[in-house]
């Protein structure tokens, strides 16, 4: 079929679907996944349960009602899902029969429920949902009155509580896209699904996070957030699935996404607060063995781009004779599904899916087959099923047709030297109307983080760039994941030391490397550490002609006491000195006066995490200074606006993007 193919646009950005957490069913024959759309014309998303057949023969939604469709977790026997939907009464669980198709609410509490999964028996379900610290008790919504009766009474409560005084004495009680600590901890719950019945089986001082079952159903191990910025992990406690005393079973306030060996003698975990690891213990506890001490390369998804939308914790998993663990590394711009060997401690994985691009979501069915969620610089997110062999069957390309018409730039990685011959990744996006022989002007972008990587992904941002005739330079300068611990650490004390000058080092290489840039025409944007990196050079040289700052950092003093993450975060990434005289030394702020770059910086007005104030300072002293600067506040956004923002905004703010640099162009 002849497509005639287009320029990327701002506004394709409402056209893209976005999948994820692909799960087998546990007769390997069956996959439900999430799918994500926009709503164009109410300015939102929502979210659907699809199920495809492991070979790629057939699939088909499975909800179509409400605008959340979330979490689809499989009954033991394969021929019924439960899931979460906001379609009646917030978010409930609700139960799916395949075979009939009959769908029930199963669930009628006050403030929702989450993380479903099931009892081995398939007897229970079991979840998480908020507990008042005070009241210690669970709320639930009265069955004598209507829907409309109980949304306007949620309504009325929820706009009260905005409108009234918040006291904490707590440091964390805010979280960014989330909002303030309404004083709820999650606790868990078992729903006897033949009755209705519930039973609270935890009510402790903390948030209870990725609960998982024993193979026998006896216990529910999980991880207790306690007090500290949740973004490091916490302890591995467990409780009877009955109910009963808590039991510790990992001390460290570190660790995440637990997960039973298939005999329910060893847990799998990861651990560690920035590089993480792949660990085993006993199931009852006790010393735990590092087994990817090994590997250099971090645990879990941490690449950065502007798509995917619901991204999850991912769980190693075990094969079904307990031998090995499959984990989702982090790897030199991509993520790989590899596997350890559980008795080999420190022994090399093996690679079991690869290639360039990046899996953001996995499920092992424990033999021979995974399906997995990815996205490739050409491909916003496809969903495929991998056989023992490597072979793979499309179970979804959700982008196809759209893709078709589109002229999308493939990046050129390269590799280049900088400080202490430190060998450092970049990557280059040609202008998608490429020419030979022309010079092509430079756009510089910066990723958040810092530990974080650019990827073998599709970026939306980057392609509009390059449609407008831009060369889109990306790199990974050292506090990137993805280089081993040395290499992410290696911020620790030094934000805007030896990472600034891998940038500018990556700069100079790209433009002696490929002669098509135009070394004397580059602009420069970031986002989050980006907008900190952005503010930070634009201190140090004026060689770019126009400069964005996004979500950015200006005073590590005032963000030390704001941001939802600090002060812990802080207090890691200064390797502990946080005194005042070194927070305002890292500080662009201190040098505002020598910025000469025409500088729009844009900030979402609800951004918890670096909050608006980090923008309003420098671009008060700009604007005083008498620099060329704008700004640009985006309402109702969080921190997260890149990814899940409303789709007016995300087109918005790209928009706004490319009118400042292309106006601002210097013309040859």
């Amino acid at each position: 079929m002849n497509v005639k193919q287009r320029l990327v646009t701002p506004e394709d950005i409402v056209k893209f679907q976005w999948p994820s957490n692909p799960t087998i069913s546990p007769d390997g024959k069956k996959v439900v996944y999430e799918k994500t759309v926009v709503r164009t014309k109410e300015n939102d998303y929502e979210t659907h349960v699809h199920l495809a057949d492991s070979s790629g023969q057939e699939k088909r939604i499975l909800t179509t009602s409400g605008t959340s469709n979330l979490g689809p977790a499989w009954s033991p026997d394969s021929k019924a899902i439960a899931y979460l939907s906001n379609r009646e009464n917030g978010m409930q669980a609700w139960l799916l029969s395949l075979d009939s198709g009959e769908e029930k609410r199963l669930t009628r509490f006050r403030h929702g429920i989450s993380s479903l999964f099931w009892s081995p028996d398939g007897d229970y379900l079991y979840g998480l949902v908020p507990v008042h610290a005070e009241k210690a008790n669970v709320e639930m919504l009265a069955h004598d009155k209507t829907q409309q009766e109980l949304d306007e009474l949620i309504a009325q409560e929820n706009k009260a509580w905005a409108a009234g005084p918040k006291r904490y004495d707590q440091s964390y009680y805010k979280l960014d896209g989330v909002g303030f600590d309404k004083g709820q901890r999650r606790q868990l719950v078992a729903i006897h699904l033949a009755t209705g019945d519930w039973k609270l089986l935890t009510n402790g001082p903390f948030d209870a996070s990725e609960p998982v079952i024993s193979p026998d159903g006896s216990y529910i191990a999980f991880v207790a957030l306690r007090g500290e910025a949740p973004i490091y992990g916490g302890q591995i406690l467990r409780v009877p699935a009955a109910g009963g005393e808590l039991e510790t079973l990992y001390p460290e306030a570190d660790a995440k996404v637990p997960v039973y060996s298939p005999d329910g003698k060893w847990i799998a975990f990861l651990a560690n607060k920035e590089h993480k690891q792949l660990y085993v213990m006993d199931a009852t506890g006790g010393q735990a063995r590092l087994l990817s001490g090994e590997y250099p390369f971090s645990m879990g998804d941490l690449t950065f781009t502007d798509m995917y939308f619901l991204r999850y914790p991912v769980r190693p998993q075990w094969s079904r004779d307990g031998e090995w663990i499959y984990a989702l590394s982090t790897r030199e711009g991509k993520n790989e599904v590899v596997r350890f060997s559980k008795e080999q401690e420190g022994a090399s994985p093996e690679v079991v899916v690869k290639g360039n691009r990046t899996i953001f979501h996995f499920s092992f069915d424990g033999n021979d087959g995974l399906t997995i969620a990815y996205s490739s610089p050409n491909q916003p997110g496809s969903i495929a099923f991998v056989n023992s062999k490597g072979e793979e069957v499309r179970l979804d390309d959700c982008n196809e047709q759209l893709m078709r018409e589109l002229i999308v730039a493939e990046p050129e990685e390269f590799t280049f030297s900088s400080v202490d011959d430190w060998q450092i990744q970049g990557f280059l996006l040609k202008p998608a109307s490429f020419t030979p022989g022309e010079k092509y002007p430079i756009l510089l972008d910066i990723h958040g983080g810092p530990h974080s990587m650019f990827c073998y992904a599709y970026f939306h941002q980057m392609q509009v760039f390059a449609a407008k005739g831009y060369a889109v330079l990306f790199i990974n300068p050292r506090g990137s994941s993805g280089f081993g611990r040395e290499f992410s650490e290696a911020v620790h004390g030094d934000y805007g030391g030896k990472d600034h000058q891998d940038l500018l080092n990556g700069l100079t290489e790209a433009v002696r490397r490929f002669d098509f840039l135009d070394g004397s025409r580059v602009a420069i944007n970031g986002i989050s550490y980006g907008g900190f990196m952005v503010n930070w050079l634009l201190t140090k040289t004026d060689q770019f002609f126009a400069a964005i700052s996004e979500g950015c950092i200006s005073n590590w003093i005032s963000m030390y006491g704001t941001s939802d993450i600090s002060p812990v975060f802080i207090e890691q990434e200064f390797a502990g000195k946080t005194d005042m005289e070194t927070l305002w030394k890292h500080s662009p702020l201190a040098y505002v006066d020598k910025v000469r770059t025409p500088l729009l910086l844009m900030h979402s007005e609800q951004d918890l995490r670096c909050p608006i104030e980090q923008a309003e300072q420098f671009y008060i002293y700009l604007k005083r200074l008498g620099r060329e600067v704008e700004f640009l506040r985006m309402p109702d956004a969080s921190h997260g606006l890149l990814q899940i923002g409303k789709p007016a905004l995300r087109i918005a703010r790209v928009q706004a993007m490319v009118d400042f640099v292309s106006v601002r162009l210097p013309q040859v």
